[in-house]
């Protein structure tokens, strides 16, 4: 099965914030379509393992309206690199530092976002000072073997979709 063509016809900035929305009218397979778009940093996300242990962290998410257990992870900073927003993201939101290997990259959510997540896996982990957090972060920090971690996933406790894949991700590594 042969892709459509696309041909881009115009964009336009709808709001600018913290995000910046656009409307992007193409043409796809003959048909004028009109998309909002989020444009949103690239971000990290960290598999933090010591021994069996998988480190997570509990946190609100007001788009969800409930706690979700997740892989530490946040956006990038501008000019930063993936390594380096990783280790960031780590010391902040779970107060360690370690060796990171890349396990996978994914968009989040394609349909309507351009973030592209770089997921690493952490290991050798030493303890370091924790924080600052950001202001929209209330994070509990949840130690569990990584076995349960993959039941929670199958079963859908863990209903965070990076978290899912990069857990699920890991456990089929080396």
């Amino acid at each position: 099965m042969a892709m459509a063509r696309v041909r881009v016809i115009g964009s336009r900035r709808i709001y600018s914030g913290g995000i910046i929305l656009r409307k992007d009218r193409f043409l796809l397979g003959g048909k004028v379509i009109d998309k909002e778009i989020v444009e949103h940093q690239d971000s990290v996300g960290i598999v933090p393992i010591r021994g069996g242990d998988v480190i997570l962290i509990a946190q609100y998410r007001r788009a969800a309206g409930k706690v979700l257990l997740e892989i530490p992870a946040g956006k990038m900073e501008r000019g930063e690199m993936p390594r380096q927003a990783a280790n960031r993201e780590m010391a902040e939101e779970i107060g360690y530092s370690g060796k990171l290997k890349p396990l996978m990259k994914c968009y989040l959510a394609p349909g309507y976002s351009t973030e592209l997540m770089h997921v690493f896996v952490a290991t050798n982990l030493r303890k370091t000072k924790r924080g600052p957090l950001d202001d929209d972060e209330n994070i509990i920090i949840r130690k569990m073997k990584l076995g349960v971690a993959l039941r929670k996933c199958l079963s859908g406790e863990i209903q965070d979709s990076k978290t899912v894949a990069a857990l699920l991700s890991y456990s089929q590594s080396d």
